[in-house]
C-alpha cells in the first residue's frame, strides 16, 4: 500500500509530536547550568567579602556560579527576622534561606545554602555535640563538620523590640548538598569564613550593637 506524500508527512508528524513534547518536558525541571552565571562576589546578595569569595571558589573549585534560589534578598531576610522576634519563641523555628547556590559546570555536584533563624539559650547549649563538629571562638558559638557549620551571634537593635533585656540570638547555618572533601580542616574554615561574611552582612543589616559581636577577619580558632 502506498500513501501520498502529504499524507506520509502528516502521520510522521503525528508520530515524533509526543516525542518531542516529553522530551520538552523532560528537561523543564532541570536547572540551566550556563544560565546568568555570576562571580563570588554577587552570589547572596553581595553578602560576601573577598576571604569568603576566595574560599566558596576553593570549597567549589569554580569561580562561577549560579543562585538557584533565594527568600530575596538581605534585607528580606532581616524582615523575616524582626517579625518572628515579635512573635511566640515557639515559631522562631523556621529557617529564612538567604540563598542557594550550584556550580555553572554541568554535572558539578555543588549545592550551598545558607539560612537564617532565631533560637534560644536552651539550642545554643546543645547545639554542636555531636563529635564530628569542630567548636571555633566566632560569635556567640561557631561549629562546622564536612558538610556544614553553624554560627550562632546576639543583636541586641532598635528593630528587635525587647532586645535590649534579652538580646535576640540569631542562627545562621551553611550546608552542602555532597561534602566537598573529608572533614579537613581547611573545608571548616572555608565553611566558616563564607558563614561569618554572610551573618557580618546581615547584623549590619538588622543594626545590631557592634555588629552583633561579629568581625571581618574572625580568628580561626578551634575553641577547647
Amino acid at each position: 500500500m502506498t500513501f501520498p506524500v502529504r499524507q506520509v508527512g502528516a502521520i510522521l508528524l503525528a508520530l515524533l509530536t509526543p516525542l518531542v513534547l516529553a522530551a520538552c518536558d523532560y528537561g523543564k525541571d532541570e536547572p540551566d547550568h550556563g544560565k546568568d552565571s555570576v562571580s563570588s562576589k554577587q552570589l547572596c546578595d553581595g553578602a560576601f567579602s573577598a576571604d569568603a569569595g576566595q574560599a566558596i571558589e576553593t570549597v567549589s573549585g569554580v569561580k562561577e556560579f549560579s543562585q538557584l534560589s533565594s527568600e530575596g534578598d538581605l534585607q528580606d531576610v532581616a524582615k523575616s527576622i524582626v517579625e518572628d522576634y515579635s512573635t511566640s519563641a515557639d515559631t522562631w523555628a523556621k529557617d529564612h534561606i538567604l540563598c542557594k547556590v550550584y556550580t555553572v559546570q554541568s554535572g558539578a555536584a555543588f549545592d550551598l545554602e545558607i539560612a537564617y533563624s532565631l533560637t534560644d539559650e536552651k539550642n545554643v547549649a546543645v547545639g554542636g555535640d555531636d563529635p564530628k563538629f569542630t567548636k571555633y571562638k566566632i560569635g556567640r558559638k561557631a561549629f562546622a563538620k564536612a558538610d556544614k557549620a553553624i554560627l550562632y551571634n546576639e543583636c541586641v537593635s532598635k528593630k528587635l523590640s525587647g532586645s535590649e533585656g534579652s538580646p535576640a540570638i540569631i542562627r545562621g547555618e551553611l550546608k552542602y548538598r555532597t561534602e566537598p572533601e573529608r572533614n579537613s580542616q581547611k573545608v571548616r574554615e572555608n565553611s566558616l569564613t563564607i558563614l561569618n561574611s554572610a551573618s557580618l552582612a546581615l547584623a549590619k543589616n538588622l543594626g545590631c550593637e557592634k555588629n552583633g559581636q561579629l568581625v571581618a577577619k574572625p580568628a580561626l580558632t578551634p575553641a577547647s
